[in-house]
C-alpha cells in the first residue's frame, strides 16, 4: 500500500517530536496512518511521484542562520527555496492529483527599543505585532499571492 502522506522539509532528517512535521508524524504513528518523509531536496522531486502518496505536507522553507535576518543579505538563495522551489512542488502535486499542504513561518515581529537583539527580552502573543516586512516575508506571500 502506498503511503497517504509524505511529508516534505529543505531537511527532512532535522525533525524532532515537538516541531510541526515531527508532531505530524507522531500522529501518523498513532493513528496508523502510513506516511514517509521526504527523501530529497525540492528541486529533485522525482521521488515524490515515486511514492505516489494522497496528501504531501510540505514545510520547506529558508529561514535564515542565525535567524530571518540572514535572508536579506542572501536574497538569491531565500527566492530559490521559499519560492522557487515551492511552486515546483506545487506543480508536480496539481500534475499527479496529490493534496499539498504547506505550512510556512510568518514573520510578526521585529526587534525594537524594548526588545533588542540579545537582551532575552522575549514578545508575548497578546503583544501586538510591529512588523512592517523582511525580504524572508515577502517570498511567503509571493507563493500565498
Amino acid at each position: 500500500m502506498a503511503p497517504l502522506i509524505t511529508i516534505v522539509s529543505s531537511l527532512p532528517q532535522s525533525f524532532t517530536s515537538t516541531d510541526t512535521m515531527g508532531l505530524l508524524a507522531n500522529d501518523c504513528t498513532g493513528d496508523n496512518i502510513p506516511f514517509v518523509y521526504g527523501s530529497g531536496r525540492l528541486e529533485n522531486l522525482f521521488y515524490i511521484a515515486a511514492v505516489n502518496p494522497n496528501h504531501v505536507f510540505n514545510a520547506t522553507g529558508v529561514t535564515g542562520k542565525p535567524n530571518v535576518d540572514w535572508c536579506e543579505s542572501h536574497e538569491v538563495e531565500t527566492i530559490h527555496t521559499n519560492v522557487v522551489d515551492t511552486l515546483i512542488l506545487a506543480d508536480v502535486c496539481c500534475e499527479k492529483g496529490f493534496i499539498l499542504i504547506t505550512y510556512a513561518i510568518g514573520c510578526i515581529f521585529e526587534y525594537d527599543y524594548i526588545h533588542t537583539l540579545g537582551s532575552g527580552v522575549a514578545f508575548k502573543e497578546e503583544d501586538t505585532p510591529n512588523f512592517i516586512g523582511s525580504f524572508c516575508s515577502k517570498t511567503k506571500v509571493m507563493v500565498y499571492i
